[in-house]
C-alpha cells in the first residue's frame, strides 16, 4: 500500500507543480523559461506525468482488491 500511496503523492506533486507554473504563467506577461513554447511544453509534461502516475496508482489499487 505504501507503493500506491507514493505513486499518488508523485502524481499530486506533478499536478501541483503544473498548476503553479500555469498560474504564474497567466499572471506574468513574459514567458517563464525564455520562450512561450518552452513554457507550454514544460507545463504539458507536468500534467502528462501527473496522469501517468495517477493511472499507475489507480490500476495498482484496483488490482489489490
Amino acid at each position: 500500500m505504501k507503493n500506491i500511496g507514493l505513486l499518488f503523492l508523485i502524481a499530486f506533486l506533478f499536478f501541483f507543480l503544473g498548476q503553479v507554473l500555469w498560474t504564474v504563467g497567466l499572471i506574468v506577461d513574459s514567458p517563464l523559461f525564455g520562450s512561450k513554447v518552452a513554457e507550454e511544453w514544460i507545463i504539458n509534461v507536468m500534467f502528462t506525468l501527473c496522469s501517468i502516475f495517477g493511472l499507475l496508482a489507480g490500476v495498482r489499487l484496483y488490482n489489490r482488491k
